[in-house]
C-alpha cells in the first residue's frame, strides 16, 4: 500500500446514525478511536448503551447513545436537540440508518412497503440533514454529512427494487443537497457501498447456503468475496476510512461526491 494515513478528531462532535452494528458500528468506531465525541444510535435501547458504554472506554472523546427510530421525525428532533446540548456542537453528521424492505415485486408490493423504505432511508436523511445544517449555518459551523447510499441506487435493473429506489433518492439528495450548503462552507457528500461483510450479508448467505446443501455459508460469503475485482469482501473498517477522509481537512475540496467504497463492485 502507498501511503500511511491517520487522523485526528479531538474536539468534534459526530453523530452516527444506526450505529450499533454492521457499517454504522464501524463509523462510529473509527471515530471514536481518532478521538471524536460520537452519538451512537439506533431503536434499540439496550444495544445503544452497550455499544456506548464500550466505545467511550477505548475513546480520548465522550461517546453518548441516543434511542431513536428514524423513521419517526419526532424522534430525529430529539436526537439532534440532545447531541447538541450534550456536546455544544455538531461538527459532522453521518447518515447511515437503512432498512432492507421485503424483496418482492414492485407491481405487488404495498404503499406501506413503500412508506416503510422510503420513510427510515429517504426522508431520515433528509431531515436529519436539514436539522444539523441548520445548526451549523446558525452556530457558523463549516462542518460535514455524509449520506450513505448503495450501488444498488447506480442499477438500473435488478433485485432490491424499493431499496435501490430508495437510494438512488440519496444520490440525488446528496448531489442537489450539497449544492445549496457550500456556500455555508458545510460539505455534503456521500460513500457507495456494495458488499459489504455486515448481519445482513451473513444472512442473505445463510438463506442461500440452505438452499444449496453442498455449499456452506462461509463458502458463499468466501465466493462473494473472491468475486469482487479486488478479490475480497468490504469491511465496515473500509467505509468508516472513507467517512473520516470526506469529513477531514483533506478533502476541503470535495463536494457533492459519492465516493463508491466497493472494492470495484461498481465496475459490474
Amino acid at each position: 500500500m502507498v501511503g500511511h494515513t491517520s487522523y485526528d478528531y479531538s474536539g468534534e462532535s459526530a453523530i452516527v446514525t444506526g450505529s450499533t452494528k454492521g457499517i454504522g458500528r464501524g463509523i462510529a468506531e473509527g471515530l471514536a478511536d481518532a478521538g471524536a465525541n460520537v452519538v451512537i444510535n439506533s431503536r434499540t435501547e439496550a444495544d445503544v448503551q452497550r455499544v456506548a458504554d464500550d466505545l467511550d472506554e477505548r475513546s480520548a472523546g465522550d461517546v453518548i447513545g441516543v434511542t431513536a427510530d428514524m423513521g419517526d421525525p419526532d424522534d430525529i428532533e430529539a436526537l439532534v436537540e440532545t447531541a447538541i446540548d450534550e456536546f455544544g456542537r455538531i461538527n459532522l453528521l453521518v447518515n447511515n440508518a437503512a432498512v432492507w424492505p421485503r424483496e418482492q415485486s414492485l407491481v405487488e408490493g404495498s404503499l406501506e412497503d413503500w412508506d416503510f423504505a422510503i420513510d427510515v432511508n429517504v426522508r431520515a436523511q433528509y431531515y436529519a440533514s436539514k436539522l444539523v445544517a441548520s445548526h451549523m449555518i446558525e452556530e457558523g459551523i463549516e462542518g460535514s454529512i455524509v449520506n450513505h447510499t448503495s450501488q444498488t441506487g447506480d442499477r438500473r435493473t435488478g433485485r432490491r427494487g424499493l431499496y435501490g429506489i430508495s437510494k438512488t433518492s440519496i444520490n440525488g439528495l446528496t448531489w442537489r443537497m450539497a449544492h445549496e450548503l457550500a456556500e455555508h462552507g458545510i460539505r455534503m457528500n456521500a460513500i457507495s457501498t456494495d458488499l459489504t461483510e455486515t448481519y445482513q450479508v451473513h444472512y442473505e448467505a445463510e438463506m442461500e447456503a440452505e438452499n444449496d446443501p453442498d455449499r456452506t455459508k462461509e463458502d458463499i460469503l468466501r465466493e462473494w468475496g473472491e468475486a469482487r475485482a479486488i478479490g475480497r469482501m468490504g469491511q465496515p473498517e473500509d467505509l468508516a476510512n472513507a467517512v473520516l477522509y470526506l469529513a477531514s481537512d483533506k478533502a476541503s475540496y470535495v463536494v457533492g461526491t459519492i465516493l463508491r467504497v466497493s472494492g470495484g463492485g461498481n465496475l459490474e
